[in-house]
């Protein structure tokens, strides 16, 4: 258990991205192994998304009558969930710029340049609206950009407490109604913010060290 728990406060390996490749050269056992991690993997992720999702959902519903053991079942669902994120948090980090901030930001783009005034009006949002998502979806891309690539910066305690809450924080903008200013979205845009600006000050300190140590050559 002490294990475990060093390990959750050491900075871990972030899953890289950008390695994908056309020939796999393992063994067809190897081959096979991979393929049910990656399965098993999607399905626990789907398992994850739904008991959080589905328990802030039930939490945030005052209208309807619920039961005590409902309640404490979708308190359940969403603590197990964010335990289950805040663990494994080095293995999605990257998702977060990858795979669904980084495709939106370029639709929400060509929707915005080149939607007609029709289609906003039809599903009731405006241009200005608009513009202020993409520009959080771009903060939010700034701020997590270090987790993408073939050699992703480590992520550190901080981060996972910052990119779980962070989910945490979005999904609830989805449950809840809309209201300006959007203090989940903020909130955990904050988060974001503060994990990039020590992971900054990180880097400037290790930075200056290793120019100190650095042994001086005279010529």
């Amino acid at each position: 258990m002490k294990g475990h728990l060093r390990r959750l406060l050491k900075p871990a390996a972030t899953s890289p991205t950008g390695s994908f490749t056309w020939t796999d050269k393992r063994s067809i056992a190897g081959q096979v192994a991979g393929g049910f991690r990656k399965a098993g993997g999607l399905i626990g992720s789907f398992a994850v998304i739904v008991g959080c999702f589905g328990g802030l959902t039930a939490i945030s519903d005052h209208e309807s009558m619920q039961s005590e053991r409902a309640t404490l079942a979708a308190w359940a669902a969403l603590s197990i969930a964010t335990m289950i994120m805040l663990w494994t948090a080095n293995r999605w980090a990257p998702f977060v710029t990858g795979f669904f901030f980084g495709p939106a930001v370029l639709k929400i783009a060509a929707v915005l340049f080149f939607g007609s005034d029709s289609y906003f009006f039809s599903r009731q949002i405006t241009r200005v609206e608009l513009a202020e998502f993409l520009a959080y979806a771009v903060a939010v891309i700034a701020l997590t950009s270090r987790f993408v690539g073939k050699h992703p910066a480590p992520t550190t305690l901080l981060d996972r407490f910052a990119l779980t809450f962070f989910v945490v924080a979005t999904f609830t903008q989805v449950v809840i109604p809309y209201r300006f200013p959007p203090w989940p979205l903020l909130l955990g845009g904050v988060g974001l913010l503060i994990a990039w600006l020590v992971h900054r000050l990180t880097a400037c300190k290790h930075k200056k060290r290793r120019s100190h140590e650095r042994p001086e050559v005279f010529g």
